[in-house]
């Protein structure tokens, strides 16, 4: 059974009527309804267009405010790892079909799973790359170092998004992993600019309240919320605990920060994440925010999120 069945059979069977991924309402059955042309509207200008197209883990393309920023490249085919994890599935597209990219928002470059050998040729085509203090040391000057809650902007003829460095913990409260758990979160807003928060790496549910908290007071509402889940584990790390987001807490999350949309990536294509689309549909389910959800697939298709 593929993700997009998957998806659909675990809203089915928790009686979910998730939002449309292109704008329209969910029927009964659960299949997508075209919007009639009444509802539809007039087609969005590029400077307007609010969108995302899930490449597969932890990779996605954000189009937002005119700009297209690139989350995490991982662009290897399937393949084992030194480090004794595996890739299981390919990306959705490769990075000749990547298209014009303005930035990197980059969690952290240490894991295959968020940075593959193909993501780092990508990375040197990219203008601009923000990630960790770490990560500018390993890669070097083309990546902009940022420590939590530094604030740099990214600038178009159209647009200027405030990018924010924000916390995030790679593994259980009250764990400090040293530099191999070095990761950060992000938040972008700005005038016109729908206030975006890309979890990264994150385990923690008390770390995303806080940034939550931050932000609401600081920016205002969070619009969409990017929550990197899979409850990822290795028996090497913290006897197996979960180093990102699992199910129920990317759920508490959801329920906490109360965004408009909730992009669920970082739960596919990878053979340490530990639970799957169908938990997490049926997490947000029981805490009553499945509504939230965006529907990703099929892979590699752009989906609407004004």
């Amino acid at each position: 059974m593929n993700r997009s069945t998957l998806f659909r059979a675990a809203v089915a069977a928790a009686g979910v009527s998730l939002l449309a991924a292109c704008g329209g309402n969910a029927s009964a059955d659960g299949e997508e309804e075209t919007p009639s042309s009444s509802s539809a509207g007039s087609t969005p200008s590029a400077a307007d267009a609010f969108t995302v197209t899930h490449v597969g883990g932890p990779t996605a393309v954000l189009e937002i405010a005119g700009q297209r920023i690139l989350i995490d490249p991982t662009f290897d085919a399937p393949k084992k790892y030194k480090s004794g994890m595996s890739k299981t599935k390919g990306p959705a597209f490769g990075p000749e079909k990547l298209g014009k990219i303005d930035a990197v928002l980059l969690s952290h470059d240490q894991h295959d799973d968020n940075l593959d050998g193909k993501g780092r040729e990508v990375l040197k085509d990219i203008p601009v790359v923000f990630s960790t203090p770490g990560a500018h040391k390993r890669l070097g000057d083309h990546i902009t170092p940022m420590k939590s809650w530094e604030e740099r902007e990214l600038k178009s003829s159209g647009s200027t998004i405030k990018v924010t460095a924000v916390p995030a913990l790679h593994g259980p409260d009250g764990v400090d992993r040293g530099a191999d758990g070095e990761v950060t979160g992000f938040v972008l807003s700005g005038k016109g600019v729908p206030t975006t928060y890309v979890s990264g790496d994150n385990a923690s549910v008390k770390v995303a309240k806080q940034v939550g908290d931050r932000i609401k007071k600081d920016i205002g509402a969070i619009d969409t919320a990017i929550l990197f889940a899979g409850a990822a584990r290795t028996p090497a790390i913290l006897d197996n605990a979960p180093l990102t987001l699992t199910s129920k807490n990317a759920a508490l999350v959801a329920k906490d920060l109360n965004p408009r949309k909730v992009v669920p990536i970082h739960t596919d294509s990878w053979d340490i994440y530990s639970e799957d689309i169908k938990s997490l549909v049926n997490a947000f389910k029981e805490q009553g925010v499945d509504d939230k959800l965006v529907d990703l697939e099929p892979a590699g298709e752009k989906k609407n999120l004004s």
